[in-house]
């Protein structure tokens, strides 16, 4: 079976979106019971639950890691933290993470073979991209338009003053638009590296799920196309 095919919804794949977003939605609660917020910009918080995404996106493909989002929007819609306003952007960062993942993919697999560095590299950098271009938009929104500039100016001066970034009416939203992005970065960065940190143990490529093995182990190595019969 071909990766053009791989990375749908079928029985196997749909039980291991259900196995990942069960992990996705534990490792967030652990997250914001640990209280993993990011320094500069406290109401941005770091979520585990995105390395069960990561997983789901590699083991089983785009379609998947999409589902297994969409049930940890559902799950942090249910327990989580400034509802609604945080499961959605959660949302957003994860659609676009996870659309950017697969551009990465399209990218390192130009060619045929590739090999795992080129892969998360190219993975981890689209991912980026992608999340950071959209995150920036949704946070422009949620700054000026539901928070207000002066308010959320308020609440994250002094973590900025405290590393001697000080914050006036005309640099505020720039500041914070740009640490949101840093933000969106190194969360990615973070989930990336301790995926991949599962994903180069020797056993996990060949692992056979239902008899197949697992989506990345497709992009890195596809099958060979069936060579054309010799006409007579």
């Amino acid at each position: 079976m071909g990766t053009v095919s791989r990375g749908r919804l079928d029985t196997a794949s749909i039980a291991g979106s259900a196995i990942f977003s069960a992990l996705a939605i534990i490792l967030a609660a652990g997250s914001q019971a640990m209280g993993l917020n990011f320094p500069l910009v406290p109401y941005l918080q770091f979520d585990l639950g995105e390395v069960a995404i990561i997983l789901a996106f590699f083991i089983f493909g785009p379609a998947p890691a999409l589902v297994a989002s969409f049930v940890e929007f559902g799950g942090l819609m249910a327990f989580g933290q400034q509802i609604p306003i945080g499961p959605l952007l959660k949302l957003a960062a994860l659609v676009s993470t996870v659309v950017g993942l697969w551009a990465g993919t399209k990218i390192a697999a130009r060619g045929g073979r590739t090999s795992f560095l080129r892969l998360a590299g190219w993975t981890t950098a689209m991912g980026s991209a992608f999340r950071a271009a959209v995150m920036t938009v949704a946070n422009f929104y949620l700054v000026v338009y539901i928070y207000g500039l002066a308010a959320t100016e308020g609440f994250v001066s002094a973590p900025f003053a405290a590393v001697g970034i000080g914050l006036t009416s005309s640099n505020a939203l720039l500041v914070i638009l740009a640490f949101t992005a840093v933000f969106n970065v190194t969360q990615l960065a973070m989930v990336m590296g301790i995926a991949s940190l599962v994903l180069r143990v020797p056993s996990v490529p060949r692992l056979r799920v239902a008899g197949r093995t697992p989506w990345f182990s497709d992009v890195m190595q596809p099958p060979a196309a069936t060579a054309p019969r010799e006409r007579l």
